[in-house]
């Protein structure tokens, strides 16, 4: 019977009877193939820039049966390139490290099945399952349950993972100079994932958070206090600064200057009062004073003060009968006002009503009440009409005695 080469290694199995006298030989390279099966090896596999099959030989020497390879190339991959090892029937555990030129991801394939690859300066442990022309390899650690108490010690470690993966209850320790957690994106983050801001770096204190022109969280210079004032706004603010200056003014309350003095008095009546520690003061456009009124209602302007005298204003209208007489019945006096002392000279408008009642109007005073108040400037045209009466009796007497 002659030998075969059928077990996983593609070791000589000798057939009954064989090689007497020289079977030693045959075992003795069937020890050194098994040694090699769980060597190093370094293989330049990829002689050119293309897809290869690399075929553990039968019963000889070949660096494909190690159980860690090496694969270099000697060109320069310029894609990813697939290793198909050979024969499809083998089943066999290998380390594949990928040491090709061109920074490639390499393939490894044994038939129609799934491949497993293994990126640029990467190692997998690979598994072929020998299935024939439908042989699968896979990926010994994909799905490799490490337990609840496993440790990884001495050195970097490294997650990566193409499908989702959970991690429930795991630590990652980033301490230390130079460690980080990166390429972290806003996908990557559950919706209901939360980070205390216990947890954040400090920031500048009693600042409000803003964004730059790239989105970016930034410290502004809004302080809390000024973030307060717009506590409990319900609209716009500019909306309701404008509903405050459209607002009517309160009546029967004094409105009050920003020192708390009450300045001016909207009356229920319709009256309006203005009150001043000093005088009132009216001023034009240049910030000129043109005219007072002082504490003791004393009313001075820098120019003339008028009233309304047209022709087209009035009606009836007939020349002042006796002005003389009636100018003879008034009092001129010195008086006293009581209410500053002050010493004045006039007429008294109770006295002038009896002889003269349109001279005469009435004001409502805030203690006496109906007061009466004289047209002082309407006596022009009474004073008018008695000197012409005067220089009528005149110019009769001076005719008197010419004759």
């Amino acid at each position: 019977m002659a030998s075969s080469y059928d077990n996983d290694l593609r070791l000589e199995e000798m057939g009954t009877g064989e090689q007497i006298g020289s079977w030693g030989t045959t075992t003795n390279t069937n020890l050194s193939l098994i040694a090699e099966a769980f060597s190093y090896q370094t293989e330049a596999t990829f002689s050119s820039d293309a897809d290869v099959t690399a075929t553990i030989a039968d019963g000889a020497s070949d660096k494909v049966r190690a159980f860690y390879l090496k694969v270099t190339s000697s060109a320069t991959l310029s894609a990813t390139r697939t290793l198909t090892i050979a024969p499809n029937t083998l089943s066999k555990v290998i380390f594949i490290e990928n040491a090709t030129s061109g920074a490639q991801s390499i393939n490894i394939s044994q038939g129609s099945g799934a491949n497993v690859t293994v990126g640029n300066g990467l190692t997998k442990a690979c598994i072929l399952d020998g299935g024939g022309s439908g042989a699968v390899v896979h990926d010994m650690f994909d799905k490799i349950d490490l337990g609840a108490n496993a440790k990884l010690n001495g050195g970097d470690f490294g997650v990566t993972a193409s499908s989702t993966t959970t991690f429930t209850n795991k630590t990652f320790d980033a301490n230390g100079t130079g460690n980080s957690i990166s390429n972290i994106e806003n996908a990557d983050i559950s919706a209901s994932a939360a980070i205390a801001f216990s947890k954040m770096a400090n920031l500048t204190i009693n600042r409000a958070l803003s964004t730059d022109s790239n989105g970016d969280i930034q410290v502004s210079n809004i302080t809390s206090d000024e973030l307060n004032y717009l506590d409990g706004l319900s609209s716009n603010i500019q909306g309701q600064i404008n509903n405050k200056l459209n607002a009517a003014i309160p009546v029967d309350s004094w409105v009050t200057s920003s020192e708390g003095d009450q300045r001016i008095y909207y009356a229920n009546s319709g009256e309006t009062y203005f009150k001043a520690d000093g005088s009132h003061l009216f001023r034009n456009a240049g910030n000129s004073t043109t005219a007072t009124i002082d504490s003791s209602g004393n009313f001075t302007a820098t120019g003339n003060v008028g009233a309304y005298s047209d022709m087209a204003l009035k009606e009836d209208i007939y020349q002042i009968e006796n002005a003389l007489d009636k100018v003879k019945k008034l009092r001129g006096v010195h008086f006293t006002k009581k209410s500053d002392k002050s010493k004045e000279i006039g007429v008294v408008a109770n006295e002038v009503e009896k002889v003269v009642p349109e001279l005469v109007d009435e004001h409502q005073h805030e203690e006496l009440g109906t007061i009466k108040t004289m047209k002082y400037a309407n006596t022009v045209g009474l004073l008018i009409e008695a000197v012409k009466d005067l220089s009528k009796q005149v110019e009769e007497l001076k005719n008197g005695s010419t004759n």
